[in-house]
């Protein structure tokens, strides 16, 4: 029981990592570029 859920908690804390490197590799694409136009 407790393998299982510790191989739960560290699949969702993956995922969470990832979703937020790629949110924030969105963010700062973004912001270059919103930086480029304006320049």
């Amino acid at each position: 029981l407790t393998f299982t859920a510790n191989y739960l908690l560290s699949l969702r804390l993956i995922t969470l990592v990832s979703k937020d490197l790629i949110y924030n590799k969105l963010i700062t694409y973004n912001l270059n570029y919103n930086l480029n136009i304006l320049l």
